[in-house]
């Protein structure tokens, strides 16, 4: 039957056969008779290939042999000949040519290949990643902290802090937290507290609720609900995907206060402009061009 090896088909085979051993240590014992063997398990299969390369592709099909012998490179193989020999991938060990008298493009060749096995990982081969992964948590870890303590001392930095590593959030508790922006709050936009709120909820979900009510206790909240209402922010939106759980509740009266509060301002804008018109208005100019005397 023909054997493939690579892309290579090897039809006129006229002798195949497998050597196949095991890697036995034999250990004497001093003194007594006999021995003792370890058994370092078997060594790789090899297979012995002889035959004819005919054909008008025979020029190619040597050149990809002999570079795949010179660059020990693995080769996918495939023979039903060779019964019991589960291989899939071999290396060529041996390989030789001759060009038979009086046919341009007829071989004879002797080809010996053996099977092909990925060298064993180290004992430690996952220790480095882990390490890495480690490091890189630990640095990241410390990076946060840093910058965490950085705002604490200085509350106008949070929002250009929190741009910069996000992170941070994850190392205050909402004390910390709502005590920062309390006395930031001046600096602090509509939209600056609405980014806050999405950045809290990607990094410490569970802490905003506690976050809100701690600005809420300190008499702080409603000056932020009047900063969402004048700029329109809607702080669902911010947190749109985030899990809230306990603090959805707590969200969704924040989002519908500063709501209420926008549509209410607008009625007193529109009541205002509606006074200054009345105000305005001369109840006797329709009659000045009638002429009554």
């Amino acid at each position: 039957m023909p054997v493939r090896i690579g892309k290579i088909e090897l039809v006129g085979l006229t002798n195949i056969y497998t050597e196949d051993a095991r890697n036995l240590v034999q250990q004497r014992v001093p003194g007594q008779s006999g021995s003792v063997f370890q058994d370092l398990g078997r060594e790789p299969v090899t297979v012995v290939m002889e035959g004819i390369l005919l054909g008008e592709d025979t020029q190619a099909a040597l050149e990809e042999l002999r570079q795949a012998q010179t660059k020990a490179q693995p080769m996918s193989f495939a023979a039903d000949a060779i019964a019991g020999a589960d291989l899939t991938e071999v290396i060529i060990a041996d390989f030789q040519v001759k060009q038979l008298a009086g046919h341009q493009n007829r071989f004879s060749f002797y080809l010996k290949v053996r099977e092909h096995q990925e060298p064993p990982q180290p004992a430690n081969a996952g220790v480095a990643a882990v390490n890495d992964a480690v490091a890189n948590d630990a640095a990241s870890w410390a990076e946060g902290a840093v910058d965490a303590a950085g705002v604490l001392q200085n509350p106008d930095s949070l929002m250009s802090a929190v741009d910069k590593n996000p992170g941070l959030l994850g190392h205050l508790s909402a004390g910390e937290l709502g005590d920062v922006v309390t006395k930031g709050q001046g600096k602090l936009s509509g939209k600056n507290f609405g980014s806050l709120l999405g950045a809290l909820g990607k990094v410490n979900p569970q802490i905003i609720g506690d976050f809100i009510d701690v600005l809420k206790n300190g008499g702080n909240l409603g000056s932020f609900i009047e900063k969402l209402a004048t700029e329109g922010i809607n702080v669902l939106e911010e947190l749109t995907g985030v899990d809230l759980g306990a603090a959805l509740s707590i969200v969704k009266g924040l989002a519908g206060a500063s709501d209420f509060l926008a549509k209410l301002r607008r009625v007193v804008d529109e009541a205002q402009a509606l006074g200054m018109q009345i105000q305005d208005f001369d109840v006797m100019a329709p009659f000045q061009d009638l002429g009554v005397k």
